[in-house]
């Protein structure tokens, strides 16, 4: 029996918010045409993200002006290794806390390496993709399961605001959500597990050839922060 991780936990929420429909079954896509989508749509989000983060830059300078501030900033870019399966931020992704919330803020790292679990490729052609709104919650999610300095509990808090700083929409959110309060703690685990055994997560060097896999990349002398 395959173990429960938060990704397959995530798909099988996300899975039934899909509506139904009457229309014919679609032929499952072969592996390779699969892989050239996500990478597509990887690119395409790419894009999109530079452009948000320099609106986010734009919008949060002007909001300091007027005494407010943006709670929600998202790293300029997610380049992915190989496998397509993990990436590193480019950029600080940052989340502050709204007004009457009492938890600290989140600074997610430039090259911080992210699995973006909670953007399950199975659902991506249903519209939940990664550049949708909530990928920018993901990505702070994902850091605060890495560092654990903080609840389980907590973590999935912010997640969920986050995800309503995002405007997510609620029906949305709310299954993320569950999925995450239900099975996220074999990832919890997991990763307490993997930083036992030495693992890092913050790069000091990136790969400057694209077809380096992450289990390549990481098992290299000196590619980490200390």
């Amino acid at each position: 029996m395959q173990p429960t991780t938060r990704r397959r936990t995530l798909i099988a929420a996300l899975g039934a918010a899909i509506p139904a429909t009457s229309s014919p079954a679609t032929p499952a896509s072969a592996p390779q045409d699969l892989a050239k989508e996500k990478k597509e749509l990887l690119r395409r989000a790419n894009e999109q993200w530079q452009a948000e983060y320099q609106k986010q830059v734009a919008a949060t300078k002007a909001a300091e002006r007027r005494g407010e501030f943006s709670s929600l900033a998202p790293p300029k870019a997610l380049i992915p290794f190989k496998d397509w399966d993990y990436y590193y931020t480019q950029g600080i992704s940052l989340w502050k806390p709204n007004a009457g919330q009492t938890f600290k803020p989140v600074a997610v790292p430039d090259r911080f390496v992210t699995d973006l679990t909670s953007i399950p490729q199975a659902v991506w052609s249903f519209g939940i993709r990664p550049e949708g709104a909530y990928a920018y919650a993901a990505v702070v999610h994902d850091y605060l399961y890495w560092m654990q300095d903080r609840t389980r509990e907590e973590s999935d808090e912010i997640f969920l605001t986050a995800m309503v700083d995002s405007k997510v929409e609620e029906s949305l959110r709310n299954r993320i959500y569950n999925a995450v309060r239900v099975g996220g703690n074999a990832a919890w685990k997991k990763n307490a597990e993997l930083k036992k055994r030495g693992e890092k997560r913050v790069l000091r060097h990136v790969p400057k050839d694209f077809t380096i896999a992450w289990n390549d990349w990481k098992s290299r002398p000196g590619v980490f922060k200390d």
